[in-house]
């Protein structure tokens, strides 16, 4: 989840290693629904990890009608307090921009819930390598993690792509033990 055009869907995709699976726009706000994905991924030991995915539609600016966007807060909150199931919240972060109110409110909501949350900063390939450690610098102090802690990506280069499959692949469930029969 992240602010609108943070590049969620962007970043989905590189990801998957597939263009064209979650619907990308210049124009922000064009995720619109919950976008459920299942994927395998390869955890410790080259075991195949089961997990679901959930592109959430964008908060702040969107080009949406507005009463599509007044559906995009109780359509998030709602699936966010109702998952019993939730294992991770995937917060991205345009690393240019910094954290919005509302990005400090969802970290707030894992935390309360007891949810772990996995910060992601987007877009860095639009700094040079300095800027890009201070604005990771910063991205921590504002969350209370280690800048270790922050991971910095970029879909159009790749960066942090195989991190991220990786922190999500030990997130996603370990396979269940065969059945005795």
């Amino acid at each position: 989840m992240g602010r609108s055009n943070v590049g969620k869907s962007s970043l989905f995709n590189a990801v998957c290693g597939r263009k064209g699976l979650a619907r990308v726009s210049r124009s922000p706000g064009r995720t619109q629904f919950l976008n459920t994905f299942r994927l395998v991924l390869l955890g410790p030991g080259r075991e195949r990890r089961h997990l679901r995915c959930v592109d959430l539609p964008g908060y702040g600016f969107a080009a949406a009608g507005r009463a599509t966007r007044e559906t995009f807060a109780p359509m998030i909150g709602g699936y966010l307090k109702g998952r019993a199931s939730l294992r991770s919240l995937v917060l991205l972060v345009d690393i240019r921009r910094g954290l919005s109110d509302l990005d400090e409110q969802m970290l707030g909501f894992a935390a309360e819930r007891g949810v772990p949350s996995l910060l992601v900063a987007t877009k860095v390939d639009k700094m040079g390598a300095a800027e890009r450690a201070l604005a990771r610098e910063r991205l921590a102090v504002g969350t209370g993690v280690r800048p270790i802690d922050v991971l910095l990506t970029s879909s159009t280069k790749g960066l942090g792509v195989g991190e991220l499959v990786a922190d999500l692949a030990g997130l996603a469930a370990p396979p269940r033990p065969a059945a005795d029969v």
